[in-house]
């Protein structure tokens, strides 16, 4: 099978990354701007809508292919505790907490991504009873999402058994979102091999193909319309104040499908300053918009 990468398939692990970034930096910027410009604010956050299954999306291919699940992990978990202490730190100093910059209902998103990345790393061994203990991942998920609705500042009711800086940004659907991206690729292949057995090509000669690809990625866009159906049910069915983050924009997630169904599998750029950088570049660039903003 050809294995050459034609159009559409024309974007890069690289280039997901980046608009991953510029779109989770115009949503933060929408969120600021909420109390200037709710117009604005409100078209931005809806672009930011597609930062998030763009970086579930990388997430599960990096735990597919890394070579060190432990060094990823890590990486992911020394992310996940400063953004926990910056969140500590923004609701305990007063400069942060009178001025509104208060980060405590927001979560912390690397937590997500590494409960994600840890059951897809579950679901990838072979033993049944480790693939079993990727269900705890997102029990945590969903013991963050139960905590985090019932809790209403305003009527004075906060839960304390699960500390706000512990919280998953997303309750469970970045992790479920996580998981069916998973099962994405496991479908993929059953469907290659029932196209290998419809047109007697050897199902080897599929791996690494356009078709399988594109497989791969339709499978993926099915997969997150059906985790954002699913959170969009679960906001529909729940008390308006008890799911205040869970809006109808995030409907919206579903058209960064367009950019998975052109990813061609490749890593492209792929620099060690790159690489860190986009980890650093989540609280660096949180910092700079909080302190433009708290000088306005």
């Amino acid at each position: 099978m050809d294995s050459n990468r034609k159009f559409p398939l024309i974007l890069s692990s690289f280039w997901l990354k980046v608009i991953a970034l510029l779109t989770m930096t115009i949503d933060h910027l929408g969120f600021l701007l909420f109390n200037y410009n709710y117009e604005l604010s409100n078209v931005f956050r809806h672009i930011g809508r597609l930062a998030l299954p763009l970086f579930c999306f990388m997430i599960v291919e990096g735990a597919i292919h890394t070579k060190n699940f432990k060094k990823y992990a890590l990486r992911l978990g020394v992310m996940a505790s400063l953004i926990s202490l910056a969140i500590i730190i923004s609701d305990e100093v007063p400069f942060f907490r009178d001025n509104g910059f208060s980060m405590r209902d927001q979560g912390v998103i690397f937590l997500d991504l590494l409960l994600g990345a840890t059951a897809v790393f579950c679901l990838r061994q072979k033993k049944w009873y480790f693939k079993v203990l990727a269900i705890l991942p997102l029990a945590y998920g969903i013991a963050s999402f139960i905590a985090t609705s019932y809790e209403c500042p305003e009527c004075g009711i906060y839960v304390l058994w699960f500390p706000y800086f512990m919280r998953t940004q997303y309750g469970w659907y970045a992790i479920l979102m996580c998981i069916l991206f998973y099962f994405a690729v496991l479908l993929a292949n059953v469907f290659i091999s029932y196209l290998s057995g419809l047109t007697g090509i050897n199902k080897e000669n599929y791996r690494g193909s356009n078709i399988e690809r594109h497989v791969i990625n339709i499978f993926s866009v099915i997969m997150l319309a059906l985790a954002t159906v699913a959170l969009y049910i679960c906001g529909r069915l729940m008390p308006p104040r008890y799911v205040f983050w869970v809006q109808d924009i995030q409907l919206f997630a579903i058209v960064s499908g367009a950019f998975i169904l052109l990813y061609n599998g490749n890593r492209g750029y792929n620099k060690k300053w790159f690489q860190y950088g986009s980890y650093l570049y989540y609280p660096l660039h949180m910092a700079i918009l909080y302190l433009i903003f708290s000088l306005l």
